[in-house]
């Protein structure tokens, strides 16, 4: 049986170059069983039968402990550099005073909306001194300390 080398070589290769291209998928968060939710009824659930349906929600609203959000992400990665959302999901459960799940909303990466960062600065108070400033004014301020507690006693640590 004769084994053909360059065509073997060339099939590895080729089989090496297509593996390469293949993004790399990268999942954060839980993803939620669709029956197990179904299983969530607003005004009959508890938070406990949450819990034990869900597991732990992956944040809880800032201001109040009544929403809990489960939040699931695929990430698909082609190269070291680029990384891009391909999926999401955000289920906020929100409870109401007796603890009962009051509604249950499911979002898609689709409901997202985009954050526009402000460019502005914050203006702080102060002086603004220049480097000779800084320089002078540091002129007598580095002396011996004039509580016995902080003086050196002996040849000891400090």
């Amino acid at each position: 049986m004769v084994v053909r080398f360059p065509r073997a070589l060339a099939g590895a290769s080729l089989a090496l170059a297509i593996s390469a291209c293949t993004p790399t998928v990268i999942n954060h968060g839980y993803r939620l069983d669709t029956a197990r939710l179904d299983a969530i009824r607003p005004g009959v659930t508890s938070r406990e039968e949450v819990r034990r349906l869900l597991g732990s929600p992956s944040t809880v609203a800032t201001l109040d402990d009544k929403t809990w959000y489960y939040v699931a992400q695929r990430k698909e990665r082609a190269n070291f550099y680029q990384e891009k959302l391909v999926d999401q999901e955000v289920v906020a459960i929100v409870f109401d005073e007796r603890g009962l799940v009051a509604r249950v909303e499911v979002n898609g990466l689709h409901d997202a909306q985009p954050i526009e960062p402000v460019a502005d600065t914050t203006p702080t108070r102060g002086n603004e001194l220049t480097l000779w400033e800084q320089i002078v004014g540091n002129i007598g301020r580095f002396n011996t300390p004039t509580d016995p507690l902080l003086r050196r006693r002996g040849p000891g640590p400090y």
